[in-house]
Formats: structure tokens, sequence, C-alpha cells
């Protein structure tokens, strides 16, 4: 019997909202502030069929991190597919920290484009934080994102910023085996990657190693595991570099995956 599966995951798809042209001025003068910086974003590919739309497309997701400087606020990723005409698109509250920062989530709207679901694609973009009368960007020191997917690419190109590491995907291969896909920085040529999960609600874990892919153009790591866990269960990421570990735990919340058979 085929499993089906709900992902509670930050990587969650989030309905678009329909951006508003801005013109065709980059940004790429303005500096980076680390009132507001990006977590991590990636750019993904699909298939839409309706009334409106019937094809192949193209979007960008991303995770950003903002200083909690005020009630009313708007956070949103200026962007651009084509180069030229820049749009923005607002960003969505996820989450206070405990520390009292914030976590919002971007998803631009959908680029229709023509063959198959791996030719070449790309996004420009910067994030914008506005609060108290202040605008604050977080561009990339001046040098905007710049996400891109080449032809005949199997995984999704992802950038991280302020992230060191993120859970890239998560599927089923048969009975209760899960391949994970990880990327990560790479800091250090000795490394350990691995995930640690439990289907008892923490009251006992175990840990598998993850082992290293490829490299991706922009030079974020891949790296693969399989777990073969029974039920539901919880899981986070590792990444021991240079003397420090680093966690990816889903924002504090951990990574969950139901099964709902």
């Amino acid at each position: 019997m085929k499993r089906k599966y709900f992902r509670n995951l930050l990587t969650c798809m989030i309905c678009f909202i329909l951006a508003f042209n801005v013109g065709s001025l980059s940004i790429s003068a303005q500096t980076t502030n680390d009132n507001v910086q990006l977590y991590s974003a990636k750019l993904e590919t699909g298939s839409v069929s309706g009334d409106m739309m019937i094809g192949n497309v193209y979007y960008s997701t991303g995770i950003i991190y903002i200083k909690d400087l005020g009630v009313s606020k708007n956070v949103s990723v200026h962007y651009t597919y084509n180069g030229n005409d820049w749009y923005d698109q607002p960003a969505v509250y996820v989450k206070t920290l405990s520390d009292g920062s914030e976590v919002w989530r971007y998803r631009t709207p959908n680029q229709r484009f023509m063959g198959c679901r791996y030719t070449k694609c790309n996004c420009k973009f910067a994030v914008k934080y506005e609060v108290g009368g202040n605008t604050y960007w977080d561009n990339n020191n001046g040098n905007d994102y710049f996400i891109e997917r080449g032809k005949d690419s199997y995984y999704s190109p992802i950038v991280l910023s302020k992230s060191v590491l993120t859970l890239d995907n998560i599927w089923c291969l048969s009975g209760n085996k899960h391949s994970l896909n990880i990327c990560l920085k790479n800091l250090g040529y000795d490394k350990t990657v691995k995930v640690r999960y439990s289907n008892d609600n923490w009251q006992s874990y175990k840990e598998s190693l993850a082992s290293y892919k490829n490299t991706n153009a922009n030079g974020i790591e891949n790296w693969t595991t399989i777990i073969d866990v029974e039920g539901d269960f919880e899981f986070c990421i590792g990444y021991a570099v240079n003397g420090v570990t680093y966690w990816d735990n889903n924002f504090e919340l951990n990574y969950r995956l139901y099964n709902i058979n």
C-alpha cells in the first residue's frame, strides 16, 4: 500500500501573494545590515495546470531573519527573473525565536518557462525590511543574491547566508526507509554531517552519518543519508567542523514527518 505523508517542515510551500511592480532599478548600492539577513533561499521548479496557466514554472522560496524593531513592519524580497524588471514580494511571518528575533518566509510568484523541468532558470534578489520609518537591506554586500539552475541539474540550487546548513528535502524510498539531502557551507575539509532522529518523543534517539554527494556551482555542498525508522518521527541535522557543531533543528521545532495512513 502506498503511504501518504504530511510534512510539518518550515520548507513547505506557502501560497504566494501577488507581487507589485516597483520598476526596473536594482538596489545594489545598498549595504547589508544585521537587522535583516537571509537565512537560506532555494530555486524550485514544478508544473501547473489550470485556467490561468498550464506548463512548467519556477520560483524562489526562502527564509529571512529580522530583529524585532517594532510592531508595524514590512518584510519583502526585491527580485527579478530577467535582470531588468524588479518587483517586491511580501514575506510572511513564521515565528519568534527564543532570543526575540523573528523568522519570516517568502515565495516569489510562478514564472513560466518552456522546455523540461531542468531547463536553465534563475532569480536575482535582495531582502528588504521596513520598520519605524527606516528601510534595512540585505543584498549580499552589494552583489544581490543569485540562484541559478543549470541544464540537467538534479538538485535545486540553494543559497546559504546566515544559515550554515539546511535540510534540502526528504522522501520515502520504500517501507520505512527515507532519503535526506542536506546542503551546507564548506567551512573545512574535515567534517562530520549527521541526522539525529527519534520516534518516541526523544526518550531515545539514533544517528545516521551522511556522505558527500557533490558540490553546486555556487560552492554549496550536497550530503545525503538514508534512515530506517518506523512510524512518525522527528529529526534534526548536525554539522561538525573546525571544533564547532552547527545544528539545523527547524528553528527550535525540529523536523517532523507524520504517517497519515
